[in-house]
Order: C-alpha cells, then sequence, then structure tokens
C-alpha cells in the first residue's frame, strides 16, 4: 500500500498526495518525489488502523458501558448469550429466554456462529459485545483503507471521523448484540470492491451476507443488478440466482425449525402469522413523521453526498423493508438496524468524492466537502443519540459493574450454579456465562402459569419487562405473595423469589 494503488477505469488520476505533485521532472521536487508516495502510505496507514482502534475502543465503551450500568436486556444479550453458548458447544442456537425456540426458527443468522469462539475463550455476555465492538471498529477501518486509497489525506481523516461517529454503529453498540454487525465488514469489502470495479471481489464478499440475516438476500441482489449493468452478465446472473436461492433456503429454513411450523416475523409486514399478532397501528400522521426522520438521518448522517453513488443502492433494500414495516421499532435510526447502512454510506461517499476529484475545477472542493460530510454525521448522530446517555470509554466507572449488578449479584449469589430459574428482561443476561452463574435463564411473564415457573424467580422492582409495565409485575407480585412457603430476599431493586413446590 505504500504507494497507494488505484485501479484502472474511468475514475481519473491519481489526486495529488504530496507538495511536490506538480514539480518537474528534473526540478528540486525530484527526491521528494521519491519520498512523498512512501510518507503518505505510512500515514495513510497509520490513520486506517487508527480509526479501526479509536472506533472499536468507543463501541466497546459504549457497550459495556452500557452493560455495567445495568442497561443491557434479555432481547437481545440474553438470547444472542445463550446462541453463542450453543455454538460453543457445537450445538445448533437455542434461546430459553424465548422459551427453548430453535433460534433460526426466529432470524436465518448461521454466521452468528463466529459468536461460539468468543463464548468459549470468555463465557460471558461482555465477550459478544467485546466481537460486536471489534467488528464495528473493523467496517471502520475498511472503509478508511478505501478513502486512503482514493482521497487526500485530509479528506480521508475526515471520512474515518464521519464513519466512526456514525449514529448506526453507535446505537448498534449502544443497544446490546446484534447479528447485523456480521455484515458491517462484508459490506465496506462489498463497496470498496464495486469502486474499484473488482467485480469478482464484489461477488465473492457479498456470498456470506445470506448467512447473515434472511432480509441480506436482497441486498446480494442488489450488488448482482450492478455487475449486470456494468456488463458482468454472466456474473451478474450467477449472483443473482444465489441471492434468490439464499432467500429461498432462509425462510424454508425457518419454516421447517420454527416449532409451529410460522413465519412469525411476516405479520410486522401485513403478513398471516399463526403465532404472532400485527404491531398495533401508529396514527399516520405519526407513522409518517417517523418515516421521515428514518430517511432523513440516514441520508444525512453519510453526509447527503453519498446517496449520488451507485454503490448508495446496497442501502435500499434494508431501508425498504424497515419503511414498508408496520412496527415503530423498525423506523427508529436509534436502533441497531442502521449499522448496515454506515459502510455503504462511507464508501459511497469516497466514491463520490474521488468523481469529484478527478474534475480538475472540483478538486479544491473535495478536502471541505469531506469534512461537510463529517460534521453531517456526528450532528446527526447528536440529535438521534444524544451523547449524555453513551458512556465515556475514557471514565473508569465504564469499565466496571455499577450499583445494579453488584446488588443483583450479591441477591443471587446463593443460588447454586447452573440453576434453572426465571428472570424478566432487565435481570436476565446477568444470570448468564460464568461471572452470573452460568444459570439456566428463562424468559419470565406474568402471564406464565406458576406451575410452569422455575423455583426461582429473579425480578427488578424497578422497571417494566418486556410484555409487563410496573403495575402489572406488582399485581403478579401481590399474587404470588400469597403463597404459603414463599421465600423471597431483596437487595437494592432486585428481588430473588424462591416458589414453593405447591403452587
Amino acid at each position: 500500500m505504500s504507494a497507494l494503488p488505484r485501479p484502472a477505469g474511468p475514475a481519473g488520476p491519481h489526486l495529488p498526495t504530496g507538495p511536490d505533485s506538480h514539480g518537474s521532472p528534473g526540478g528540486p521536487g525530484a527526491a521528494a518525489r521519491t519520498t512523498a508516495p512512501r510518507a503518505a502510505g505510512t500515514a495513510g496507514r497509520v490513520l486506517v488502523v487508527l480509526s479501526g482502534l479509536v472506533s472499536a475502543l468507543v463501541c466497546a465503551g459504549v457497550g459495556v458501558g452500557r452493560f455495567h450500568a445495568g442497561a443491557a436486556s434479555n432481547y437481545d444479550l440474553g438470547i444472542f448469550s445463550q446462541s453463542a453458548a450453543s455454538w460453543a458447544r457445537l450445538r445448533l442456537p437455542v434461546s430459553g429466554v424465548l422459551g427453548g425456540t430453535p433460534l433460526l426458527g426466529d432470524h436465518f443468522s448461521p454466521a452468528t456462529a463466529v459468536f461460539g469462539p468468543a463464548w468459549a475463550l470468555w463465557p460471558d455476555p461482555r465477550s459478544l459485545v467485546v466481537l460486536q465492538a471489534l467488528l464495528l471498529g473493523l467496517g471502520t477501518a475498511l472503509v478508511a483503507r478505501c478513502a486512503v486509497r482514493h482521497l487526500p489525506l485530509p479528506a480521508a481523516a475526515a471520512v474515518a471521523v464521519g464513519v466512526a461517529g456514525a449514529h448506526g454503529a453507535l446505537a448498534a453498540a449502544r443497544f446490546d448484540v446484534h447479528e447485523v454487525c456480521l455484515a458491517v465488514p462484508l459490506l465496506a469489502l462489498v463497496g470498496t470492491a464495486l469502486v474499484e470495479r473488482r467485480h469478482g471481489a464484489a461477488a465473492a464478499w457479498s456470498l456470506p451476507l445470506l448467512l447473515v440475516k434472511e432480509d441480506m438476500g436482497a441486498t446480494v441482489a442488489v450488488v448482482a443488478v450492478l455487475l449486470w449493468l456494468r456488463g458482468r452478465r454472466r456474473l451478474g446472473l450467477a449472483l443473482g440466482a444465489a441471492a434468490v436461492a439464499g432467500v429461498v433456503v432462509a425462510f424454508a429454513t425457518m419454516l421447517a425449525v420454527d416449532p409451529a411450523h410460522d413465519l412469525s416475523r411476516l405479520a410486522a409486514f401485513g403478513g398471516s402469522s399463526r403465532t404472532a399478532a400485527a404491531p398495533e397501528p401508529v396514527p399516520a400522521g405519526e407513522a409518517l413523521r417517523l418515516r421521515g426522520w428514518l430517511v432523513l438521518s440516514a441520508l444525512a448522517g453519510g453526509g447527503l453526498l453519498w446517496a449520488g453513488s451507485p454503490v448508495a443502492l446496497l442501502a435500499v433494500p434494508t431501508l425498504a423493508w424497515r419503511l414498508a414495516s408496520s412496527t415503530p421499532s423498525y423506523w427508529s435510526p436509534g436502533l441497531h438496524y442502521g449499522a448496515v447502512l454506515v459502510p455503504v454510506a462511507g464508501v459511497a461517499l469516497v466514491d463520490m468524492l474521488r468523481r469529484l476529484g478527478a474534475r480538475p475545477r472540483a478538486r479544491r472542493a473535495v478536502v471541505p466537502l469531506a469534512v461537510a460530510a463529517a460534521a453531517a454525521s456526528l450532528a446527526t448522530t447528536a440529535a438521534v443519540l444524544p451523547p449524555s446517555g453513551l458512556p465515556a470509554p475514557w471514565r473508569g466507572s465504564t469499565w466496571r459493574a455499577g450499583a445494579y449488578v453488584q446488588d443483583l449479584r450479591a441477591a443471587t449469589a446463593d443460588l447454586p450454579r447452573g440453576s434453572r430459574l426465571a428472570a424478566d428482561n432487565t435481570s436476565g443476561p446477568y444470570l448468564l456465562g460464568r461471572a452470573g452463574g452460568d444459570h439456566d435463564v428463562v424468559g419470565w411473564s406474568p402471564d406464565t402459569p406458576l406451575a410452569r415457573l422455575p423455583d426461582v424467580v429473579v425480578l427488578d422492582t424497578s422497571r417494566a419487562s418486556t410484555g409487563a409495565s410496573l403495575a402489572r409485575q406488582e399485581r403478579w407480585l401481590e399474587e404470588v405473595g400469597a403463597l404459603p412457603g414463599l421465600r423471597a430476599r431483596r437487595v437494592g431493586s432486585t428481588l430473588v423469589l424462591h416458589l414453593p413446590a405447591a403452587r
């Protein structure tokens, strides 16, 4: 990379890489010309590594800090922790939080097998948080590498800052762990290959996306269309066929593995489902406002200019299914779904700036536009995710268990390791793994008959749980409190109930 190679094609010549770029062959800049490319290459490599490390550290600080503050949840850290534990035992993933459901029937995500080795090395939910941060940081580094190859160093640095601070990546780090983090580096590689017209590489890096989640087949299909339009007809057809086959296999697997043989996820898109009800309708005006904010934040978060690149088409499927859904959470830019848009927007921005740099009259605008795009990204992040709500990695409290976590572990310290117990959404992830007692956690609901609950129930009495308001939780506690032989222990807001055998 010392010479910052650039693929042949219509993108234009290299941008200047040093102050001697316009020197005459025999003039005083000749000696500098032999060292400037190497210096630029070294600086570029430093930028790539530094941007990846900083991004990973920030994401790890946000994720681990939220965990230590007691903000983790069964949905979804508890679920993915149990999935990772299954993979680590070389078994297909299941989750007690979801009632023992085989997870490949909930989402087709066999790529989550990579969580298994992380759990085997450190059986703790935080291992997945750190792994996710590393993957997000890798995505940032890959976009920065693309920028270094095609832009002046100041512009590349601005792109790296914008990607590292993008709300999509930080939202994913802020909300537990999700399979979408696996797509982030892959999309950065696909986008870079498209920019550099390495069509075989673009197709090859697209294929693993089919194993990340069932909706990624549409993104792979977009890559196939782009290859077709660029004249790579056979490659485009082959990749398109693979995308269709991947979607068919994904939904067929979900239908077969789901215990009810039902595609419950279709309920959010107006489809029929025997096991899932359609979301509560949202007033039309509010729905339009939320959907508009999603689109605006996606465009502004990448600096607007990125939308003019063909690479930006990779973002269309993800935005389309989110907008088409009737589930309000899919419309929120503050959740993890936007993580896959970050590398797409970053590489697309590089592509647009590269094209501008090939025009002599527009070359001077490349760096200012890159800086403006970074500023737009950070401003959007501040609007979507107020910085005051994000743990700071430079604070010691970020890396230490807070009061809630300490109270919960004190309250459950007397439970035998590996106990089967029910836990609400807040408590569950802290009872998994070595530090949590290696417990067999199932999800708690006030609607579950007492006879079907394990003997031990752990609740956070200060917060509502999934499907249970605080008022509903209090009514359940009143009902259970009347049981003879009930034993209870409270530390802080954590309540541990030992239900009587006869109930």
